[in-house]
């Protein structure tokens, strides 16, 4: 009974949550900071609205609507886009995870002495927490770049690669992640039994299986997006025609999410990355050619669930938040969090000098790195799940850490968005329509460019032909009107 109890809270709360999602909105600030301050107030640490152990009963609700945002991450990267600009989102995201990895390991280790939890351990098991504490820094929650973009109504180069560096460095997340739990396993041993080859082979084949799932998990779903009425049985079909219009309507929505959660717990249950799994299936789904308009088909019903998600999500994150926790460890956790911020702005620096990003969204892009929430909180639970001597010290730093790039990250990425001129809903409708128009013309400019191109590169060479010089006009002018006229035509 105390789960219904837990659902009721939630039900009572979610109004408020969403009204403080609104009041944010009116002190322009993104809509989840307003979702995450009404959680933190409604949680045990302030007005009790929900308990400790309640909120833990509650994990289904947050696998469920991580299930739906990972989806719509993998919705968000197109194929055709990425290629564009591949090489940009290759070192963006190798440099933003290198750097965040590195400058946060460093000052872990610095700051050994002074953690009560890590005081007393050996230098390899130091580094085995300093390095999952890095690995950390390289999360970014695809659900608050999701939401603040949907939110402005941001569309352009800008967003499109931030999106696709966001899902890219998540993908490349949860491998490391995956093998440093293995590696500071082996280092937390007592007694290690020497290198075993099932160590290093079990991350792997996580990674593999996930997106084996994944893939599955999408091409049904692209099959459920493209089913018809007339192609179902006929007891379905009949049930169809006497629903009502607005119960039609919503049954594509409800089918994604329960899909989004079949995949999920379905990959949980093979012990697999779940997230990943979501993000492979929402990127097959939105990828296929078999299905028309999946795209178009799948964000739209994903823009009916997101509202919902969101306030559920975060509101639930911000309630789970121990604020009386954090006071021990904010020294250290501001370090981190400031340490992180220069790995990024470094990063961002390093990667778009490689990949040759536009001037202007250099000065930008590590503006839309900076969030953390459900992903960093959910793999930070990981840790102190796997390690129960000091795995719960450690998920209250990292969440201390996690909390501030999560109320300061928002704003600076809607900050970003708008200096680019990307945030179509605080422009003038004329105006946004003749963004759209060119931002479509320039993909179908670029488009026929890479199609030329490559029929030239296919076609087989073939020897130009010789070019015919004017031998007249290497003549000397000479003196008649006639010839100097001719002289001066060539």
């Amino acid at each position: 009974m105390a789960i219904w109890s837990e659902l009721g809270a939630v039900a009572m709360c979610l109004p408020a949550w969403f009204l403080a999602g609104r009041l944010a909105q009116q002190v322009k600030l993104p809509l989840i900071t307003g979702y995450l301050i009404a959680g933190a107030l409604s949680g045990p640490s302030l007005l009790q609205l929900f308990r400790s152990n309640g909120l833990a009963s509650l994990g289904f609700v947050d696998h469920a609507c991580l299930s739906v945002i990972a989806l719509a991450a993998g919705a968000e990267l197109r194929v055709s886009e990425l290629k564009k600009t591949k090489r940009q989102v290759i070192c963006i995201t190798l440099g933003i995870s290198l750097l965040s990895w590195l400058f946060v390991f460093v000052a872990m280790m610095m700051l050994m002495p002074f953690i009560p939890f890590t005081q007393h351990r050996t230098h390899q098991q130091q580094q085995a927490v300093a390095s999952l504490a890095g690995t950390l820094a390289i999360a970014r929650s695809p659900a608050s770049a999701i939401a603040v973009l949907r939110e402005t109504d941001a569309r352009g180069p800008f967003c499109s690669t931030v999106m696709a560096v966001v899902v890219v460095k998540d993908v490349l997340l949860f491998v490391c992640l995956a093998m440093n739990l293995e590696f500071a396993n082996m280092a937390m041993v007592a007694a290690p039994q020497g290198f075993n080859v099932s160590h290093m082979l079990q991350p792997a084949l996580s990674v593999m299986v996930s997106i084996g799932l994944g893939a599955l998990g999408g091409t049904a779903l692209g099959m459920l997006l493209n089913a018809k009425p007339t192609a179902m049985p006929r007891t379905v079909a009949a049930l169809i025609r006497v629903l009502p219009q607005a119960v039609i309507a919503s049954w594509k929505p409800a089918a994604v999410l329960l899909a989004a959660s079949t995949i999920f717990f379905t990959v949980v249950s093979f012990t697999a990355e779940p997230l990943l799994a979501c993000v492979v299936a929402g990127l097959m789904t939105t990828n296929r050619k078999s299905v028309k308009n999946a795209h178009e088909q799948l964000t739209g019903c994903l823009s009916q669930l997101m509202p919902f998600v969101y306030v559920a999500f975060f509101g639930l994150a911000g309630a789970s938040l121990k604020l009386g926790s954090f006071v021990g460890s904010l020294w250290v956790a501001v370090i981190l969090c400031l340490v992180r911020l220069a790995g990024i702005w470094g990063g961002c620096w390093l990667g778009c000098w490689l990949g040759a990003t536009p001037v202007d969204h250099r000065k930008h892009m590590w503006y839309g790195m900076i969030t953390q929430a459900g992903v960093a909180m959910g793999l930070a639970k990981t840790v102190a799940v796997r390690f129960p001597e000091w795995g719960p010290e450690f998920a209250t730093l990292m969440t201390c850490a996690i909390t501030m790039n999560m109320m300061a990250g928002p704003p600076l990425f809607k900050r970003a968005i708008v200096q680019t001129g990307e945030a179509r809903a605080m422009l003038h409708p004329a105006l946004s329509q003749e963004l759209e128009e060119a931002i479509d013309k320039s993909d179908k400019q670029e488009d026929k460019q890479r199609q030329l191109l490559r029929t030239i590169s296919d076609s087989p060479s073939r020897p130009l032909p010789p070019i015919r010089r004017n031998e007249e006009a290497h003549l000397p002018v000479s003196s008649g009107p006639l010839e100097a006229a001719g002289a001066g035509m060539v």
